[in-house]
């Protein structure tokens, strides 16, 4: 085997971003991917009859405020900046998210200015409890509950597999709240998709004469034929990594179906969300609208739409969100500390930190992991 200072078991974007930062310092560095190419959950494909860049695992738009992460991946490759716009259907009817002037005033028929929102919003909200002990309060308190019950509480329902009493209230915290009408659904002005695709990212990231990367491997299995005293980056689930010996960290997961349907455009935005109990999925994707700049794939006669449905994570399913619930913050602890003591073991990522991170939070923190080790 070749010289390795270093293993990185995980090729999505904390572990190549790992990788990366570590090759250029010098180290030679050994990517295991379980699966048979590198991405992660950002990984896509391409539609060969439209062009179509597929987001294989549910959409991701890149957006930050981090200037150290957008000029790290800004190195290789460049982005298109596409805005995200979220569309939310309600009752028969379609609604600009996020919870700002725009859906207000469309959902109650009104005309409110931003002076008179969070007015209005306090009345809804009634007498929601000043510190929201859960989900639903905190969801009421922002936004009223009549806009909660219409938009959040079943599409919650859904998403979670829980009742939103039971869920806890920092969860809404990610939901964008403004008064004013900007319908971008992130407040970050650095956004896009890779002109070049995602797979150009990963493929770029990875390209460097210190790195080796092997797919179709497993390094929970490789490790145990294989005995390397170098430092390990891990960003697979941190309960997999100890056997599940506490029990698995609840998570959840999703199913997609994926369609090709012969019009130009089938529902004039990229992401649409369904807020009722009565419609099963979540929400429905068209991956074209997100290369704007491709008028050839715009214009192509046909169209590739992607129905998503969560499910409750069951062994042998991919996990996408943490639960973050008393019980499982009692169960990650225990995992921690097993991997607090393992000296050359770091543990990163949404999987291996048990953490909703977005991508740009991702790179943030494998380049804080890459420096703190290089240091």
């Amino acid at each position: 085997m070749q010289e390795i200072n270093v293993i990185v078991a995980g090729a999505g974007i904390w572990g190549c971003t790992v990788a990366r930062v570590l090759a250029e310092k010098g180290r030679k560095v050994l990517v295991l991917e379980r699966r048979a190419v590198p991405g992660g959950n950002v990984r896509c494909e391409t539609d060969v009859e439209s062009g179509i860049e597929i987001h294989t695992y549910g959409s991701h738009i890149f957006h930050t405020h981090l200037d150290d992460v957008w000029a790290f991946v800004n190195r290789f490759v460049t982005f298109n900046g596409y805005q995200h716009k979220v569309l939310a259907r309600h009752a028969g009817k379609t609604y600009f998210l996020p919870l700002g002037l725009t859906l207000v005033n469309a959902f109650y028929g009104l005309n409110l200015t931003p002076p008179e929102l969070p007015a209005f919003i306090a009345k809804e909200a009634g007498n929601a409890p000043a510190e929201p002990a859960n989900f639903e309060e905190q969801a009421i308190s922002f936004i009223g509950r009549p806009l909660y019950e219409a938009f959040i509480r079943e599409y919650t329902r859904k998403q979670w597999g829980m009742d939103p009493k039971d869920l806890p209230a920092s969860i809404i915290k990610r939901l964008p709240v403004r008064a004013s009408y900007d319908v971008n659904y992130f407040p970050d002005y650095r956004q896009g998709i890779p002109l070049t695709g995602y797979n150009s990212l990963f493929d770029r990231l990875l390209d460097h004469p210190n790195i080796t990367l092997e797919c179709d491997v497993d390094w929970l299995e490789w490790r145990k034929e294989n005995d390397l005293n170098v430092p390990v980056f891990y960003s697979g689930p941190i309960d997999a990594l100890f056997g599940y010996k506490y029990g698995p960290l609840p998570w959840r997961s999703l199913r997609f179906e994926t369609e090709r349907v012969a019009v130009a455009d089938w529902q004039g935005t990229s992401v649409v969300n369904y807020t009722d109990a009565d419609v099963p999925f979540t929400r429905i994707h068209e991956f074209k609208h997100y290369h704007p700049e491709q008028k050839d794939v715009m214009a192509h006669p046909a169209t590739v739409i992607c129905r998503e449905y969560p499910k409750t994570w069951a062994p042998g399913d991919e996990p996408y969100y943490p639960v973050d619930t008393p019980a499982s913050r009692e169960k990650l602890a225990l995992y921690q500390a097993e991997a607090a003591q393992c000296p050359n073991l770091v543990v990163g990522g949404r999987l291996g930190e048990y953490k909703y991170y977005d991508m740009d939070q991702s790179v943030g923190k494998a380049l804080a992991a890459a420096a703190a080790f290089t240091a």
